[in-house]
């Protein structure tokens, strides 16, 4: 009987002890968000050119708010909501940031688009539409709302008001 209580403790304080080590020794645990295109998964990471030619990535903006757009220069949605998104990158461009994603037109096209709009605000080249086949675009424009995370917090088809850029990227 004093043999089995003896092995009966010995595991108990054993069990005890790495428990104790293992907790000590663990970081925090860290749920992460699965990678997709609808609301609360993470938006997937990306790299086109932007107008520059410099390679951006989505990740690189990491620690901000991200209003990811996919469009054409040929749309009218598109084009009835630029001056809007014009508008929110210049009064809240420290606040949230526009990746405009030009879907499968040249450089020169979005180019001369921008220039003749006066518009200014990152625009990103998906020539080869592989971004926007990625994020399962099936209408333009096409808006991604993400957090500081990279989470998708909002997802809209269709032409966004001014109004709607503000309350779906959470700006007061």
């Amino acid at each position: 009987m004093k043999k089995k209580i003896s092995i009966i403790l010995i595991a108990a304080l054993v069990f005890s002890g790495l428990s104790l080590f293992y907790f000590q020794n663990s970081s925090p645990a860290v749920v992460q968000a699965e990678v997709g295109t609808e609301t609360g998964m993470e938006a997937p990471d990306f790299t086109l050119k932007n107008m520059n030619d410099k390679e951006v990535s989505l990740s690189d903006y990491r620690g901000q708010k991200v209003f990811l757009n996919f469009w054409a220069s040929w749309c009218p949605p598109c084009r009835e909501e630029m001056p809007d998104m014009q508008k929110l990158h210049e009064e809240y461009g420290e606040e949230v940031t526009i990746l405009a994603v030009n879907i499968g037109e040249s450089k020169s096209t979005a180019a001369n688009f921008m220039m003749q709009t006066g518009l200014n605000f990152q625009v990103l080249l998906d020539t080869d539409k592989s971004t926007a086949q990625n994020y399962l675009v099936r209408g333009i424009p096409t808006s991604y709302f993400l957090n500081e995370d990279g989470i998708i917090t909002n997802k809209v088809v269709g032409a966004v008001s001014y109004e709607k850029m503000l309350e779906l990227n959470e700006i007061e």
